[in-house]
């Protein structure tokens, strides 16, 4: 574990909040565990007792976490969690990388993006299709950089989400940042990736010009295709990278 810095500092509620949370995440502390005092949580993180009441309190808003009188402080059951919020987001892909999650990801992405387009396709204004086409040639703009093609293609999903027009969807849109990115991330680790899915990012953009709804909802189901394998293969590379260098360790030892 990394330990937050000795003195309390404008970043150690944050600090504090994030370590608990991976602990929580990772099930060091499970649910119904009843965490210590706060005392002991600032000895342990060696913080003010300020710093873990900001921290404690970061963690209670986003569902990790509740108190009772003379009960303290308790891990709240899986399902009261705050998955959306992109700050625990995060916290999960960083503490557990794991197939299964990236899984529980795409199956999000899958119920609200293509339905999404549809809307997009019939209620968006010229604005807004202008909008998402800047991003498209932002993709085009930065060929082969995976780091430059990020950020457009974020505003690219962000952007149909925006042209929905329903408020829901706009706010689910930020929440689910994180998760878009997480998952160019792990797809665009493939040779070429982001190349590759150019074409696809194109037709969904073609059938929004289009204001065909069932163009562009087939669409992007055929772009969260190819993002999922892409996905797959790029946690297959890994898991063999990650056991080949533990049979080299072994080899050495």
């Amino acid at each position: 574990m990394v330990k937050p810095p000795s003195k309390d500092n404008p970043q150690s509620s944050a600090v504090v909040a994030r370590e608990v949370a991976r602990m929580i995440l990772t099930g060091v502390w499970r649910e119904g565990t009843t965490l210590p005092r706060e005392i002991e949580l600032a000895s342990r993180f060696d913080v003010s007792r300020a710093s873990i009441r900001e921290a404690l309190s970061l963690l209670k808003a986003k569902g990790l976490i509740a108190s009772k009188q003379k009960a303290g402080t308790h891990v709240r059951a899986r399902f009261d969690w705050n998955m959306l919020d992109e700050e625990l987001l995060n916290w999960t892909l960083s503490a557990l990388p794991t197939q299964e999650f990236a899984k529980q990801i795409m199956e999000v992405r899958r119920i609200v993006e293509p339905e999404a387009c549809a809307i997009c396709a019939v209620r968006g204004t010229d604005e807004d299709f202008a909008r998402i086409e800047r991003a498209y040639r932002g993709m085009d703009a930065a060929g082969m950089d995976r780091v430059a093609y990020a950020e457009p293609d974020l505003q690219f999903h962000r952007g149909i989400l925006i042209a929905t027009g329903n408020d829901f969807l706009i706010a689910f849109g930020a929440t689910v940042a994180a998760a878009l990115r997480m998952s160019f991330n792990m797809s665009s680790k493939n040779p070429g990736a982001p190349r590759k899915s150019l074409p696809y990012h194109r037709a969904v953009l073609d059938e929004i010009w289009a204001r065909n709804s069932d163009g562009a909802r087939q669409a992007m189901h055929k772009l969260m295709d190819l993002t999922e394998g892409n996905i797959v293969t790029a946690m297959s590379r890994q898991k063999k990278d990650t056991e080949d260098e533990n049979a080299r360790t072994r080899r050495t030892r």
